[in-house]
């Protein structure tokens, strides 16, 4: 991780806080039921602005462990109260505006007033780890009327207090290096949305952040590693690394910008960034600042979205040396200065090559608008040919429907001959039963007839054979008449009567 990105995660996750860090307790009292204990917990998580991944990992732990934190809170009480702190400033305040007065060597403290590098050291710690509620009531403090004078400044809350000593520290705090303790003061308030928003609104917080590399000597470079050498490094390290964290959040690039404006005007610099840029120089021995200065330069030039304004940053450390002095830097092979350097070169906007890249590109866009042209010429063309198409296939549908109409019309007529064939074959097939019956009774009358004519036939034959006999036997009778007397009349009466029957 990068130096400004793991400041950015210190500014903006807020303090830590896990069951493993919270010792064991003998005088622990019993654990409360699991529904109270989660009520405290929470209590206890919103108090200390604790954010909310690190709460669902904590209510998640096993109730021992959340009691463990419960009680931590418990037990932990705040040594002062922002009160302590702030009247105690405004005393060094009045000190200090006093002995500029006075034109004294050194101020006057009331007996059992605390220092002021030990007040920031133990207001750093307090708002660090104290409660949201604590750092609230810093923020709103109202001077009480017993003690606020008529020369005294309007505050507006116990930011307007620190501000005003980190604005006018007398000699004895820049000696101390109490600008360090002041911006750890500040970096601590950030820790939470509440205190970040208030101290980015403050109008002086980030250019007097920013003031704090005014200690900057170009022509020294190769001093032995001093006492106050190594406050200053370590200052410079910490306003870097908050700076490179303020560039990141909403509108806080700009105002970094605005601070580094205020910082050329008050330092009297010839061009914006001059004393970073001499930094890199005058204290490359110290490898902390050079990373952390080389991480700043990479998120203020680097982290804007216009390209026209990154080419114009990195326009104005290109003017300073910057890109020469990087070269020197490589050649010391340390590695996580290296990474910030190859960052810078890996993200750097080459002009000429995009001067280059420009008109290669004007290029390609002649190349595309006369391709453009063809397309439109050929969109034409197949607009006009899809028309052609649409045309088509509509006399293709309505041909379609109407053979469609065509061929339900034909069903239609289809199923109504197949009913009437249905019913045609129906009735014939009773026709055929009807003749059939009839053929059978023809048939059986037929037989019938032709037995009463084989009957008739029988009676025929037996009738002329009677008929044979009968003339027979009449011929014998009129012979037997014949031969008797006086038989004549009888038998031919016999005869006639004969014939007639």
């Amino acid at each position: 991780m990068s130096t400004s990105k793991r400041v950015v995660h210190d500014v903006v996750t807020g303090p830590e806080l896990s069951p493993q860090a919270v010792s064991l307790d003998e005088n622990m009292p019993k654990m409360p039921e699991p529904d109270v204990l989660d009520r405290q917990l929470a209590n206890v998580l919103e108090a200390m602005n604790i954010p909310k991944p690190k709460v669902a990992e904590l209510l998640n732990q096993s109730n021992e462990k959340k009691w463990q934190l419960v009680w931590a809170q418990m037990k932990q009480q705040a040594r002062h109260a922002p009160g302590y702190y702030l009247e105690n400033m405004l005393t060094h305040l009045d000190a200090i505006e006093k002995q500029r007065k006075k034109k004294a060597k050194k101020k006057t403290i009331p007996v059992g007033i605390e220092s002021m590098t030990k007040l920031l050291q133990g207001l750093e710690i307090s708002l660090r780890t104290n409660t949201l509620s604590w750092v609230k009531e810093f923020i709103n403090y109202k001077i009480s009327s017993e003690g606020r004078r008529e020369s005294m400044p309007k505050y507006n809350g116990g930011l307007d207090i620190l501000m005003d000593y980190f604005v006018n520290m007398d000699d004895e705090g820049r000696e101390n290096t109490d600008d360090y303790l002041c911006v750890l003061c500040l970096r601590a308030l950030m820790n939470n949305a509440y205190g970040f928003n208030t101290v980015m609104a403050h109008p002086d917080t980030i250019n007097q952040i920013c003031l704090c590399m005014s200690n900057v000597d170009p022509f020294k470079g190769g001093e032995a590693d001093t006492l106050q050498l190594t406050r200053k490094y370590r200052t410079h390290i910490l306003v870097l690394e908050l700076l490179a964290a303020v560039c990141l959040v909403p509108k806080g690039h700009a105002r970094i910008l605005d601070a580094f404006n205020n910082f050329k005007e008050v330092m009297h610099e010839k061009v914006r960034f001059q004393t970073l840029v001499h930094m890199l120089r005058s204290e490359r021995h110290n490898i902390s600042v050079m990373v952390a200065c080389m991480a700043f330069v990479n998120v203020v030039v680097h982290c804007v979205p216009d390209m026209n304004f990154q080419v114009s940053l990195q326009h104005e450390f290109t003017q300073l040396g910057l890109m020469k002095l990087i070269e020197e830097l490589l050649k010391q092979g340390v590695p996580d200065l290296t990474e910030q350097i190859e960052a810078y070169q890996d993200n750097f906007l080459n002009v000429a090559e995009l001067a280059r890249e420009a008109k290669l590109h004007e290029q390609d866009m002649d190349v595309i608008e006369e391709l453009q042209h063809e397309l439109h010429v050929a969109t034409e063309d197949l607009e006009r040919e899809r028309q052609q198409a649409a045309q088509t296939v509509a006399h293709i549908q309505k041909e379609l429907a109407e053979q469609r109409s065509d061929a339900e019309s034909l069903r239609d007529r289809l199923e109504q001959e197949k009913v009437a064939h249905a019913a045609t074959t129906t009735s014939s097939q009773q026709e055929i039963s009807s003749l059939k019956l009839e053929i059978a009774k023809a048939r059986e009358a037929a037989d019938a007839a032709r037995a009463e004519a084989e009957e008739v036939k029988r009676l025929s034959v037996q009738l002329k054979k009677a008929t044979v006999e009968g003339d027979s036997a009449r011929r014998q009778l009129a012979a037997y008449a014949a031969s008797m007397p006086g038989g004549a009349g009888p038998v031919a009466s016999g005869d006639s009567g004969a014939g007639a029957g």
